[in-house]
């Protein structure tokens, strides 16, 4: 019963991720917890679902030639590197704090939004424009850190570095950061598999097949949504989410 309850919500979570363009591991980590998953044990198990999910959408614009790869192993490299040590500090904080920086970064989500649509809104069709080695390996290395610190892949943090940073196009940089995102979670995860993380293995894939399922549906929804609304209600969920986590840290 309960893990028909986990599937059920990560469909839900997946709907909610396609619908607002959120991260799916956003919601994946609330939603361990909520099944009873000590704090670390949900970020190193998020990290199965956020590859599952990463992994079938980077084939998906694979096939249809829509990867600029160069750009996603220049990022993605450093991201694999720096992705277990993130790991690691996950499981040396104290789980109070681990928390309170988790419900932090989604309130500073809720602010990026904004830069997101507006980013959108002046999007042109070009290409990606060089960058310097530094910026990449930042780029790269702040999400993999993410990745393994919180168990959200970390493209929260290099889609907006891309366009503000590495003046990225919004639709490049997000499927640069999908293929970002499935090198990270997979180096994130063997980095709390070598720190002995309790992971749910069968969870974390339940959890990746519930957000293929209803990404899709959430997508459709997104393509009757104004970008104003999306934004909205992706900013509510993260605040929603912030507010229970804070919840969790003090309790």
């Amino acid at each position: 019963m309960q893990l028909a309850l986990e599937f059920l919500a990560a469909i839900a979570a997946g709907v909610l991720a396609g619908a607002t363009g959120g991260c799916g591991g956003m919601l994946f980590v609330p939603i361990l917890m909520v099944s009873g998953l000590p704090p670390v044990a949900a970020v190193a198990t998020s990290n199965i679902g956020v590859f599952v999910t990463a992994t079938s959408a980077t084939i998906t614009n694979a096939r249809a030639k829509q990867v600029p790869w160069r750009r996603a192993f220049m990022i993605g490299v450093p991201a694999i590197v720096i992705a277990p040590l993130g790991a690691w500090v996950a499981h040396h904080l104290p789980e109070a704090a681990l928390l309170l920086g988790f419900a932090t970064l989604n309130l500073v989500n809720v602010v990026l939004t904004n830069r997101r649509v507006g980013a959108s809104a002046a999007e042109h069709d070009q290409q990606t424009n060089d960058a310097s080695s530094t910026q990449i390996a930042v780029t790269g290395g702040s999400g993999g850190f993410l990745a393994g610190l919180f168990g959200i892949g970390g493209g929260l943090i290099t889609v907006p570095l891309q366009i503000l940073w590495l003046n990225t196009p919004i639709k490049i940089a997000a499927r640069v950061s999908l293929a970002v995102i499935m090198f990270s979670s997979g180096a994130a995860l063997l980095g709390h598999v070598i720190n002995r993380a309790d992971i749910n293995w069968r969870t974390g894939i339940v959890l990746g097949i519930g957000g293929l399922i209803g990404a899709p549906i959430g997508s459709r929804l997104l393509r009757r949504m104004s970008s104003k609304a999306a934004t909205r209600l992706l900013q509510a969920v993260l605040i929603g989410v912030s507010v229970y986590v804070t919840y969790r840290a003090f309790n």
